[in-house]
């Protein structure tokens, strides 16, 4: 919504996945796009037909499913299945400038994270650190994901400060899954300067942090 996702979810049981990201914020997803990268089925359309989005788009439709989803004026309907991405560059203007940058391709793994703290993540603690970053980096900076397994439970976009983007994951959390908040995991885009947005999180709830 507005550029920033209101939940991001990968769990492996697909209805849950949609679950889980629309219960990350289920007062934001109103009138946003909602993203599937699989074939949706009238199972999962009969669930997406319960919210108001302007736009779905999946890797294929079935034809029991498109049939649900068309009952909605006004939708419209992408199906991505021959889409493909070649990195595409990114122009962001100013006046008479421009400035030419290359897109975010890394997918953050194992392989190129450094852990910093004398106490080690566990296996299920990393496998939530690393959904989370990878979420991170499509939430506008400063930009703080909070995540429990692989779904978001809250997430600050946008904010002046590290501190406030915070303050407002742990609101959202608070409001929508306050079950879920002990023993999550926290993403930020970038360091933290001071320690008061890293005791905020902590005081929530967060168990780990990745940066």
């Amino acid at each position: 919504k507005h550029a920033n996702p209101c939940g991001v979810s990968k769990e492996r049981d697909k209805l849950k996945s949609f679950k889980s990201a629309i219960n990350c914020d289920p007062i934001s997803v109103f009138g946003g796009i909602v993203s599937f990268n699989f074939k949706i089925n009238k199972k999962l359309a009969e669930q997406i037909n319960k919210f108001y989005f302007e736009v779905i788009i999946a890797n294929g439709f079935d034809k029991d499913a498109l049939k649900i989803l068309k009952k909605k004026k006004n939708i419209r309907l992408i199906d991505a299945i021959n889409f493909k991405n070649n990195g595409n560059y990114a122009f962001i203007f100013y006046k008479e400038a421009f400035m030419y940058q290359s897109p975010d391709n890394i997918i953050i793994n194992k392989k190129n994270l450094k852990v910093v703290s004398k106490k080690k993540p566990t296996k299920k603690q990393l496998d939530s650190l690393i959904f989370a970053m990878n979420t991170c980096k499509y939430v506008k900076s400063n930009a703080i994901v909070l995540a429990k397994d692989k779904s978001t439970i809250g997430i600050g976009s946008g904010q002046p400060n590290r501190v406030d983007s915070c303050e407002l994951a742990i609101v959202k959390a608070r409001k929508f899954q306050p079950e879920k908040l002990l023993n999550c995991v926290a993403a930020s885009d970038a360091f933290f300067s001071f320690t008061d947005g890293v005791e905020k999180l902590i005081q929530a709830g967060v168990n780990a942090i990745i940066q």
